[in-house]
This record gives C-alpha cells, sequence and structure tokens, in this order.
C-alpha cells in the first residue's frame, strides 16, 4: 500500500504552484539632521502593528537616500512606516502610514470565444 502512496505523492510535490509578487517604490523628504545615519522601512498586513528597532526593519535605507523599492511583495493589503536613525543609534517615531493593495493575480480565461465567418 506505501508503494502506491508515493506514485501519487510525488508527482503532487513536483507541480509548480505559481507565486505573484509585485515590487513597491517609495520616496521621502529627506531629513536634515547632521547626524543621521539613515532610515528603516517597516512593513506589516495590519495597520499601526508594526515592531521597531534593528533587525525588524523590511529594509536599512543609507542616509542621503530618500527613495527605496521593496521587492517580491506578496497579495493582499501592505501597510509600511519610515523612521529615521542617527549616528548613536537613536530612532525617531514613525512616518505617516501609507498602504498597497497588491493583487497580482492574472485575469481569468476569456469565455464564449468563437469564429464568425462571413
Amino acid at each position: 500500500m506505501k508503494k502506491y502512496l508515493w506514485l501519487f505523492i510525488v508527482p503532487f510535490l513536483l507541480i509548480a504552484f505559481p507565486v505573484f509578487a509585485a515590487d513597491v517604490s517609495f520616496e521621502w523628504d529627506a531629513n536634515t539632521e547632521s547626524d543621521l545615519a539613515g532610515y528603516r522601512l517597516y512593513q506589516s498586513d495590519t495597520s499601526g502593528l508594526y515592531t521597531y528597532g534593528t533587525g525588524n526593519e523590511v529594509k536599512d535605507i543609507p542616509a542621503g537616500t530618500e527613495t527605496c523599492t521593496v521587492t517580491g511583495v506578496p497579495d493582499g493589503v501592505w501597510y509600511w512606516v519610515l523612521t529615521a536613525y542617527d549616528t548613536h543609534g537613536n530612532e525617531s517615531g514613525p512616518s505617516n502610514e501609507v498602504s498597497a493593495d497588491i493583487d497580482e493575480t492574472p485575469p481569468g480565461p476569456p469565455v464564449q470565444f468563437r469564429c464568425i465567418i462571413d
């Protein structure tokens, strides 16, 4: 019986499931403090729910940069905030929250397709 179970499971594991994702770009006004070290971009699937600090950011952005792109954002509604941090390791509070509803699912096929010959 086990031998036949493998005949079912192995082909199923070899099927490729498509994964859809998007790239999301951001831009902001520069922080003008002289001891600015950089920015941290945080992402969440829940509005207002972020864990701040090094290691929790989606992207660590060096000072002098006011744009970034996050690649591979999966389908769903996502929220982001940006913080600034200085050369002493102090981190600002979060920026305003921005969001995007990512839907990279391709449309369904056309229906009722037919050929009409005159």
